[in-house]
């Protein structure tokens, strides 16, 4: 769904988070990835469905019927511990130092700079080389590329909100070639903004019925 850019004459400052290193945050990070920004799933799901179809055309026609069952089953049981031990292998990539760290993130119009209290120096990313933006309930993940990113969980924001960055992101994001801003919501955050783009493409129907009327009208006249 495209979106369109927020007033620019709007108050907008700048949002400060600060997190301290959390493994659990990491894999729900990496789990979000996994589901939202990658083809493995889709190829590991394309693959049960397939061993499925073989499996029930196998018992239909009884021709290695233990086999197929077992195999599908074997499937089955793989593609979550696959997922979780690719997880697990990156998170304990996690050097020592990350994991006592700090990460301070601070967005502003023009850029996006990531420090860390264990380690010199900043990462400054500017809008255009924003990929994507994802918000779910708890937390904005910013997509450098499709492979990379940071994020920001929303309760350890410690200056501006979580309005103020949707505007600072939409604002001064690039467009795809769709002309569409890539900022995605998920679960209620998701739901809640459907609904209310739903009720202003109503409310734009009814002002143009509104409209029409009043210029046939006019034409009577």
């Amino acid at each position: 769904m495209s979106e369109n850019k927020l007033n620019k004459n709007s108050s907008i400052d700048r949002v400060i988070s600060k997190t301290k290193y959390n493994r659990g945050e990491h894999k729900k990070f990496y789990l979000f990835h996994l589901f939202h920004r990658t083809q493995t799933l889709y190829f590991m799901f394309a693959l049960i469905i397939f061993l499925l179809v073989l499996t029930i055309v196998n018992v239909a026609k009884q021709q290695n019927v233990v086999f197929s069952c077992i195999m599908f089953g074997v499937t089955c049981a793989m593609v979550p511990i696959l997922i979780i031990s690719k997880i697990n292998q990156v998170v304990k990539q996690e050097t020592p130092e990350r994991v006592k760290s700090t990460d301070t993130i601070e967005v502003t119009k023009s850029k996006i700079t990531r420090s860390n209290d264990v380690t010199s120096g900043k990462a400054v990313v500017g809008w255009n080389n924003i990929d994507c933006v994802c918000e779910n309930d708890k937390f904005i993940y910013i997509y450098l590329t499709d492979q990379s990113g940071l994020f920001i969980k929303k309760e350890d924001i410690v200056e501006g909100d979580v309005e103020t960055f949707r505007k600072l992101a939409i604002n001064n994001m690039k467009v795809d070639k769709r002309g569409r801003i890539l900022y995605k919501r998920y679960q209620s955050v998701g739901k809640a903004y459907r609904l209310e783009q739903n009720e202003l493409k109503k409310q734009k129907r009814k002002e143009a019925k509104a409209q029409k009327a009043l210029e046939k009208k006019k034409e009577k006249k």
